[in-house]
């Protein structure tokens, strides 16, 4: 490798290591980095003098590595940068690849190519189902609820990280990915999934019997507020005793879009605080004008609830709005940027922490719910409910 390409390879580097200084705004940002350090200051001839080590080995590999094919020099690059990530030891903080960042970005724009899957990463490192979208090609390939992903195509996903695996799955509309699946009674299976384009619906909507609205909230990205809205509009007009709010298997999204959603439910009070490391603080409060700021309230929350859907939960909770109902959430108390590099790739990156309007970190730790209530595999593939129970009877109840 050229001087050029190696003075190229450690600029990217710096301008990694650097890019707190670019990070603005909230949630998710797209921009890309100029490489326009100069190379005369103090810390860019540090950082080029420990890199030396690094120029030993990279020589060293082209120069002796025994192998039949060319060198994919543009994956060594990209394991490098995946290297010098992992080593800063935040799970939040990681690069991605351009096809991956190209992904992420569909996420939060709420369209893709894939097979119509809510999935989570479990503790355990398992790719489970959380929810197919109704009428699916996964659904229609006979993947449930509860069914974990053991392999795609062919590779073992245990162990990956949530991008990589979401990666292997989507593709583009007609193709095919093929899936072995555990259920959850532990029967094994290979499934043949063609992709499609996927709308993801971000809202689901309807009365339940004895009066009591439900409002389920899938995603929080760019589509979300627009649903809730209309949502709360349509279930207002049947006059519900109760609105039992479902953030289930809601991985989060943009942080104004869980504001925007909070504020429906909240009429005055504080959302969330943010601090930077320096200790800089930023607080965000409830704007007035929500459209459901008096209906008794109850929110479902599981381990797959993260990021924005805690925060929307954890402003409801310590506003004593209403009541969380279900399983402890995952556990995301950090704010993150996405920032675009020049040949498409992108580094994600933890840029603050936020906190509840109590002041509690939730990181590696999740919120609490105030009425704790398991679902198990036998009342999943039983098609029972008994969080969803609990807070229909909670809001029966009625304020006592």
């Amino acid at each position: 490798m050229s001087y050029c390409q190696k003075r190229l390879f450690t600029l990217l580097a710096v301008c990694i290591l650097a890019l707190t200084a670019f990070a603005a705004g909230f949630g998710i940002g797209r921009h890309v980095l100029p490489y326009s350090r100069s190379p005369s200051s103090a810390g860019d001839d540090e950082i080029q003098g420990q890199f030396q080590i690094f120029w030993q080995a990279w020589d060293l590999v082209e120069d002796r590595f025994y192998t039949t094919e060319p060198l994919n020099t543009q994956e060594m690059v990209y394991g490098a940068v995946r290297g010098m990530v992992e080593s800063l030891g935040d799970r939040h903080t990681v690069f991605l690849t351009p096809d991956q960042a190209d992904l992420f970005r569909d996420d939060l724009e709420g369209e893709f190519g894939g097979i119509g899957v809510t999935v989570a990463m479990t503790q355990e490192g398992w790719l489970r189902i959380v929810k197919p979208i109704p009428d699916s090609p996964g659904e229609r390939a006979g993947l449930r609820t509860g069914d974990v992903i053991l392999e795609v195509d062919g590779t073992w996903i245990r162990g990956m990280d949530l991008v990589q695996a979401i990666s292997l799955i989507r593709g583009r509309e007609g193709t095919e990915v093929r899936l072995k699946v555990r259920s959850p009674d532990g029967q094994e299976a290979e499934l043949v999934v063609v992709r499609a384009q996927i709308e993801v619906p971000t809202t689901e909507s309807r009365m339940l019997d004895q009066g009591v609205g439900y409002l389920a909230v899938y995603d929080c990205n760019s589509l979300a507020p627009r649903g809730v809205r209309a949502a709360l509009d349509d279930l207002l007009r049947n006059d519900p005793v109760g609105l039992v709010l479902d953030l289930r298997g809601n991985p989060g999204g943009y942080l104004h879009v869980a504001k925007d959603i909070a504020n429906e439910f909240i009429d005055d009070g504080l959302l969330l605080i943010e601090r930077d490391s320096s200790g800089h603080e930023t607080t965000h409060r409830a704007s007035r004008g929500g459209r459901a700021i008096d209906i008794p309230l109850a929110v479902l929350v599981d381990s797959a609830s993260a990021s924005a859907a805690e925060i929307i939960a954890g402003a409801i909770q310590d506003n004593a709005r209403g009541m969380l109902v279900g399983t402890t959430t995952f556990g995301k108390g950090s704010v993150q940027v996405t920032e675009r590099l020049s040949d498409g790739s992108a580094l994600q990156l933890t840029i603050r922490r936020w906190y509840t309007p109590a002041d509690r970190l939730i990181e590696g730790q999740g919120l609490i719910p105030n009425l704790q209530v398991d679902i198990t595999e036998e009342d999943i593939l039983a098609g029972r409910d008994p969080q969803l129970e609990r807070a229909i009877a909670y809001l029966l109840a009625g304020p006592a």
